[in-house]
């Protein structure tokens, strides 16, 4: 089995999302050898502590590499882990990222690493405004368990705090007696996330700096919602009933699957990534049909849609919790944790913006865990200021 096979299937393995195809091919791997399975018994346990996992220095790619490996000082617990250079032979982004979770988290004091100033910016959380139609506005995150009740349209919502979640699906509700669509909002700002589920029942998990408008309850013939920013959707099969998200020019359309959208006012494009069944991307005079692996970009500007097979980890995995990034230009991935952390990044030195890294890492760490690593992988320095601003400069 390829080294990437098994990198790529021990992480679908951890997030349970591996096929029966490939739960046969890791069991037989691990029932090669006790080897195996001490192997990926640990490897699971580097990819649960969120670190780092590679990254690549195309400022000084040896210097980048040897200040890691010279922090990291030989103990009992690491030659225990004899089989680590096994595992490198197989997944050495996983080795990457337990260099990593050494040097950070388990380091002294004498260690020579970069420091941060702390200025406690921590990771996003569960926070939201909902729109009502009778025109209210309700912070959710002042909200306890509770049933809100829309005015215009008397209906009702639940609301649950411990699992912040806004559910609006009530099986028993006849579509046919629904007359005009009343719409319900709900703003995701930076440093949020929130999680609803419409009346459909199709779940939307939401991401940082997101706005949806959706029905109070669909109509007989058609779903239709409206995006702007980012969501994973997990749709509710009805053939009779289309799913339509509309992102501007773009739109894609469903009976009943589970994909990533993403479309900010900033980019220029909209794009669909599909986990499962089948979507269409519509753009304003094109169509292109995604499958299972596919990633679909509609550009803005020459109206064109492309359509290329993709790792979904790379796109999807912020909906369980993780940054992952590969071969990934810096500019974007400060863009995605300018917006999860609500900080802006500067840069001193613009050609850092095309300093590119491989890799990941929780979203519940705070940033400056995550600053660190990239300091260490790469001979960049984060700097910030007393303004919660962070200025990126090379060392």
């Amino acid at each position: 089995m390829m080294k990437e096979e098994i990198e790529d299937i021990i992480w679908r393995d951890s997030r349970d999302e591996c096929s029966g195809e490939e739960k046969a091919c890791l069991r037989e791997w691990l029932e090669a050898s006790d080897e195996n399975k001490r192997a990926y018994k640990d490897i699971r346990s580097i990819i649960q502590c969120g670190a780092l996992l590679k990254g690549y220095d195309r400022l000084d790619k040896p210097l980048a590499l040897g200040k890691v490996m010279k922090q990291v000082k030989p103990s009992p617990v690491m030659r225990r882990y004899s089989w680590l250079k096994y595992a490198a032979a197989i997944v050495f982004p996983l080795l990457a990222g337990l260099v990593a979770y050494y040097v950070f988290d388990r380091t002294t004091e004498n260690t020579n690493i970069p420091v941060i100033a702390k200025y406690d910016i921590q990771p996003g959380e569960a926070k939201a405004i909902l729109y009502l139609s009778d025109g209210r506005e309700i912070n959710l995150k002042d909200v306890s368990d509770s049933t809100i009740r829309d005015g215009y349209f008397d209906q009702e919502i639940l609301f649950r705090d411990k699992s912040n979640t806004l559910n609006y699906y009530d099986s028993l509700r006849e579509t046919d007696k629904v007359g005009k669509l009343v719409y319900n909002k709900i703003v995701v700002p930076r440093g949020g996330e929130y999680m609803l589920i419409l009346s459909d029942g199709t779940k939307v998990w939401l991401n940082s700096e997101t706005k949806m408008e959706y029905p109070l309850c669909f109509g007989q013939d058609t779903r239709e919602v409206k995006l702007t920013g980012e969501a994973y959707f997990e749709v509710k099969k009805d053939a009779k009933r289309p799913f339509n998200v509309l992102m501007g020019d773009a739109r894609i359309e469903v009976t009943g699957t589970s994909f990533n959208a993403s479309c900010y006012p900033e980019k220029g494009d909209c794009s669909a990534t599909l986990t499962s069944g089948k979507i269409n991307l519509w753009g304003d005079h094109s169509m292109k049909r995604v499958n299972v692996g596919e990633h679909a970009v509609y550009d803005k500007t020459s109206k064109e849609i492309t359509v290329k097979e993709v790792d979904l980890k790379y796109y999807t995995s912020w909906r369980h919790g993780t940054f992952y990034f590969y071969d990934t230009p810096l500019s974007e991935i400060t863009e995605a944790l300018g917006r999860w952390y609500d900080v802006k990044f500067y840069f001193s030195d613009e050609s850092l913006r095309d300093v590119c890294f491989s890799g990941a890492a929780l979203r519940n760490r705070p940033i400056d865990f995550i600053l660190k690593l990239l300091e260490n992988t790469q001979s960049l320095k984060f700097s910030i200021q007393k303004d919660g601003t962070i200025w990126i400069s090379k060392k």
